[in-house]
């Protein structure tokens, strides 16, 4: 396993977009995204603060990794094994 990823160049790395904040916000407040126009800086940064700690929460199968495809499912596999920090 530690040749797996000691190997690998893929790290886990998540930033949210300003759609995905603009959807998030949309959800939040119950009204449709396309009725969500452009947000406020301190409400684009809230959005993308939850969704930072949400893609934390997640399985780490299921979190966004960066890198090539192979060797994110090594990491992803590897990590709740290990701890690849």
């Amino acid at each position: 396993m530690k040749a797996i990823v000691l190997s690998t160049s893929t790290y886990f790395s998540y930033e949210p977009t300003t759609e995905d904040a603009k959807k998030l916000f949309a959800r939040v407040r119950g009204v449709a995204v396309a009725d969500v126009q452009d947000l406020s800086d301190s409400d684009e940064k809230e959005m993308k603060a939850r969704l930072r700690v949400a893609e934390k929460d997640l399985l780490y199968v299921h979190r966004f990794c960066k890198g090539d495809a192979s060797e994110t499912g090594l990491v992803q596999w590897a990590q709740p094994l290990m701890d690849l920090d």
